[in-house]
Formats: structure tokens, C-alpha cells, sequence
């Protein structure tokens, strides 16, 4: 399939309005790929299934789409990831993304303006330690041994939780959720809610901020005792004691970088 004739198909006026657009086997040049990805919309699905496509691609309009399916994804960078804006599903085959990668991607989540993703997966060739991919983040291990991250409180997302599952074998499944979304995991017939380790991660983070603070206002006493900062210092200090008081009803230990409750 030449280029020419690839933009005669995706201009054809009876196709100009797709939803579902999938490529299988085969292989496809930079150019013809360019096409495709110049009609990203927020409202259009695309597939790539067992297509060979040059190792060195790249477009920034890889994961504009609403859901997406690329088998084989060693070409997807960490820069693509970071250009998620309210999609749908994202599914990556295998891929080149690190144990640094998805650091970094979990931290985009957090920070996010916006909703970034309802539910991504993707394997790699490695197995994951969670001490270096929740690095300087705020994770509790939950249930059925979820790993859970809170968006930033700042900003107005619809689903501010982030599940993490993490496999041996270098897969791993990220799910969005609001705090009173309810769901059966793996064929049960039980319904939950992440309502109760929402509100732990909230106290995480508070204290993790307000610690943050409390450093802050400690480094401008060391060179000037403003009465109004050992004020601040004494509310920030008495709002430390209330939320460590009430992580400690929550019976929670620290290992490997993550929180988790004693069973």
C-alpha cells in the first residue's frame, strides 16, 4: 500500500467521518502513518494489530485517540503518555517504557488538570519494584493487593483514584475511579468501593503536605524568629498531631516505599 493510495481511503468522503479505524499485519511506512495519526480525534478508536511499523516512529498524536489497542507498542514513548487527556481505554502490547516511565506517568496523573485516563494497560519486559515506581509518591496498598494513588485535591477531576496492578511478568493495569464507584473485581460477585482507602490516602497526602510545611517554615525560622511564623509553625504542628492521630487508627505500615493497613 503506497502512501497515496492510504490518504485516498482516509480522505474518501464516505470514510471521512469514521469511528474505528484498524490495521492488521502487514507492515506500514512513517508516511502512511502519519495520515492516521494527523485524524486523531477524542471521539475515534484505533487499532494496531501484529503491524510492523519502523522502529524509530514517532508522533504526538500516538494516544490521541478515545480507545486504543497497539500490540506492539515498542515504539510508544513516555513523551506520548504525557498527552493524555480524558480517554477512554489504552491498551500497549509490548513496549520500551521503564520502571521510570510509569513513575513519571503516575505523577502526571496526579497533577493533572484534567482526567487523564479511565483505564490503561501495557508489558514490558521487566518486573516492577514498587520502591522505584512509587518513588516520591503517596500509594497505599489495598485490597487484593491494588496499589491506590490520589489525584492532586487542588484539582477538579471526576475520578480522583488511580488503581495499580502490578504483575512478575511486567504487566500492569491502571483503572480511574470516583471515590463512590462501585465494581466486582475478577468474576465476583461482591460490590465494592475504594470509599474507605480514599479516605486514608486523604490523610496521607495531608500529612505528607503539611509536613512539607512545617519544613518550609522551619528553614525561614532558622534565619528569622517572625512571631506570626512560630505562630504558623504551632497550627501546623497541632494539625500534624490530629492527622497522625488518625493514621494511627488505621493501623498502617511502611515497607518498599508503600503504605499498606495490618490485617
Amino acid at each position: 500500500m503506497t502512501a497515496q493510495f492510504f490518504k485516498e481511503i482516509l480522505t474518501e468522503p464516505a470514510l471521512k467521518d469514521f469511528e474505528y479505524l484498524s490495521l492488521d499485519e502487514g507492515e506500514i511506512d512513517a508516511e502512511s502513518l502519519d495520515l492516521v495519526m494527523e485524524m486523531a480525534q477524542s471521539n475515534r478508536v484505533l487499532r494496531i494489530k501484529w503491524t510492523e511499523i519502523p522502529k524509530d516512529y514517532y508522533h504526538k498524536n500516538a494516544l490521541k485517540f478515545r480507545d486504543i489497542r497497539y500490540w506492539d507498542a515498542r515504539w510508544v514513548r513516555i513523551e506520548n503518555l504525557l498527552t493524555l487527556k480524558d480517554s477512554r481505554t489504552v491498551e500497549l502490547g509490548w513496549n520500551k517504557l521503564t520502571c521510570s516511565d510509569v513513575n513519571t506517568f503516575i505523577k502526571y496523573w496526579i497533577d493533572s488538570d484534567h482526567d487523564v485516563v479511565q483505564s490503561l494497560s501495557s508489558r514490558t519486559s521487566m518486573a516492577f519494584q514498587t520502591e522505584h515506581l512509587f518513588d516520591g509518591i503517596v500509594v497505599l496498598r489495598a485490597r487484593f493487593a491494588i496499589y491506590l494513588v490520589l489525584a492532586n485535591p487542588t484539582k477538579q477531576r471526576k475520578r480522583p483514584i488511580l488503581s495499580i496492578t502490578c504483575y512478575d511478568d511486567g504487566m500492569i493495569y491502571m483503572k480511574s475511579y470516583d471515590k463512590d464507584d462501585t465494581f466486582c473485581l475478577w468474576g465476583s460477585l461482591k460490590v465494592e468501593s475504594w470509599a474507605p482507602e480514599y479516605k486514608v490516602l486523604q490523610a496521607l497526602n495531608k500529612k505528607k503536605e503539611l509536613e512539607g510545611e512545617m519544613e518550609e517554615i522551619q528553614k525561614l525560622l532558622d534565619t528569622n524568629q517572625d512571631k506570626n511564623m512560630v505562630e504558623k509553625k504551632n497550627e501546623i504542628t497541632r494539625e500534624l498531631q490530629n492527622v497522625s492521630q488518625e493514621l494511627a487508627g488505621y493501623n498502617l505500615i511502611f515497607r518498599n516505599g508503600v503504605f499498606s493497613k495490618v490485617i
